[in-house]
């Protein structure tokens, strides 16, 4: 174990927490840094990143971590002809547009 490495920079809080699951259940241990922080609004008076971000713990699985996370940032995996894997995680059969656990729609479903 080397130390933290930033993985991902989150839209909200949610998303970071749902990209930690995600890679929990493959055994990939992570943490959410910067949930805590709220941002002022209406000015630019800082140049640095205020969104909460999802770290590794490990550099040993990092790699994993890295695939993981950029499918997570698309959307998931909709190459399959048969399901897709949603951003929460949870895998939908190719003929639902939404995830039923979480109401997102499909990343390609307005195509």
């Amino acid at each position: 174990m080397a130390g933290l490495v930033k993985l991902y920079v989150a839209a909200n809080t949610t998303d970071a927490h749902m990209l930690v699951a995600l890679l929990a259940q493959e055994g990939i241990e992570a943490v959410v840094r910067g949930d805590g922080f709220v941002p002022l609004q209406g000015g630019h008076l800082f140049k640095m990143e205020t969104r909460p971000s999802v770290w590794v713990l490990d550099d040993e699985h990092r790699p994993r971590a890295e695939a993981l996370a950029e499918e997570f940032a698309h959307g998931g995996d909709t190459e399959s002809g048969d399901e897709w894997r949603c951003r929460c995680g949870e895998q939908v059969e190719a003929q639902f547009s939404e995830c039923w656990n979480c109401g997102r729609a499909r990343p390609d479903a307005g195509t």
